[in-house]
């Protein structure tokens, strides 16, 4: 079997500090890619340029499967144009490397040349078709992760007749960091789909959402939060959430104490005198684990029910109750004491008109009203929750 063509003697202790201070750089580089993953490429070509000899210039990180053939590259740096597409195509999970690199462990380093010898694999079409015009036969690579059929692994292809003695031994200090960044990385990337999936489900709301923390420091909002400001029944100055109205924001500070009850439902109203609907109700306080300690998160969730012109949930629900309306009657009993008209409430639900006109007749039989104006009048005397 082939050996490295000159023995590489045990590094001197000031070549070892070097190469340490290297191997620390680099490590530095890898972390600060799991922050930055457009900087993969740029952390590749720097493990080249630190470790590999003469000639060894590319180097990329790729997920592999032999069954079904397939391969999608994560990262890459030094590889000629069309490389990765002529691969993906064509050889990934067919050739020798990838055939027998299954064989070992996550975390491992590997040199090709302990798996088959460089006769061997001069034979392969691999080699013949693909990599000979770039004199490339020797490969050396560590198996980063698994998932289902794949392997996630970091290849580094370069001519056989070079000493890798330093490339190998500087690959097995970076390999478990690599490993874990991955995992962070992917740990981090599937908290940003969390995050934004709840993000997009929150603006869905037909209401604002606001989450506080006992200080009434606001730590999320939906994009319904700005109308209510500009409404007058809030402040958000400084990212502190605050009622304009006296009485409502005391309510609000009443959640903050130790002997509050789980929730309160109220009407919230502007110097104008609109009246809005709020639900606030505590929550098991969020925290998370950080370095140095404990990250507080939200322990308050207020929603107002709507903004002018619109039916808010809360005063839906209560108008349903109070006359004992189906949910479709309230809405619609609530949209015309907003001021729409039924037209307009009929288009808009997506309903025909004469539909619309049955939903009222219910609403007449069971709030003893008879026009749509006595219908607001009945609405406008109900007590505040």
């Amino acid at each position: 079997m082939p050996i490295d063509p000159v023995p590489s003697p045990s590094p001197s202790r000031a070549d070892a500090a070097a190469e340490w201070e290297i191997l620390d750089t680099l490590i530095g580089h890898i972390y600060d890619s799991v922050l930055h993953p457009e900087r993969w490429n740029e952390t590749l070509a720097r493990i080249t340029g630190a470790l590999c000899p003469l000639r060894w210039e590319s180097a990329f990180i790729l997920w592999e499967s032999n069954s079904p053939p397939r391969a999608r590259f994560v990262a890459a740096s030094g590889l000629a144009a069309g490389i990765q597409e002529i691969y993906t195509a064509v050889y990934a999970g067919s050739h020798p490397w990838s055939r027998k690199f299954t064989r070992y462990a996550n975390g491992s380093v590997v040199d090709s040349y302990d798996i088959m010898t460089q006769e061997e694999f001069w034979e392969s079409e691999f080699f013949r078709n693909f990599l000979r015009p770039y004199g490339i036969d020797r490969l050396v690579g560590v198996l980063l992760d698994r998932r289902g059929g794949e392997r996630l692994g970091l290849m580094l292809p370069g001519p056989g007749d070079r000493d890798v003695a330093s490339l190998k031994r500087g690959l097995r200090i970076l390999a478990p960091h690599i490993q874990r960044a991955m995992r962070i990385s992917d740990r981090i990337a599937s908290l940003e789909l969390a995050a934004g999936a709840a993000r997009a489900a929150a603006d869905a709301a037909p209401f604002a959402i606001f989450s506080l923390d006992d200080q009434l420091n606001i730590l999320a909002a939906n994009s319904r939060a700005a109308r209510y400001e500009r409404a007058g029944f809030i402040t958000l100055a400084q990212d502190r959430f605050a009622f304009t109205h006296p009485a409502s924001h005391k309510r609000l500070l009443d959640l903050t104490r130790e002997d509050a009850p789980a929730g309160l439902a109220f009407q919230a109203a502007n110097e104008a005198g609109a009246e809005c609907p709020v639900l606030a109700a505590r929550i098991a306080r969020q925290s998370a684990a950080q370095i140095g300690g404990v990250a507080l998160g939200a322990s308050l969730i207020v929603t107002m029910g709507s903004a002018p012109g619109e039916a808010p949930v809360v005063e839906i629900d209560r108008v349903a109750q109070w006359f004992a309306l189906t949910p479709a009657e309230a809405r619609l009993a609530v949209a015309l004491a907003a001021g729409q008209t039924l037209p307009a409430y009929a288009a808009e639900r997506a309903v025909s008109l004469n539909a619309a006109r049955f939903l009222l007749k219910g609403i007449f039989r069971k709030t003893g009203a008879s026009s749509q104006a006595q219908l607001v009048a009945t609405l406008a005397r109900l007590p505040a929750a």
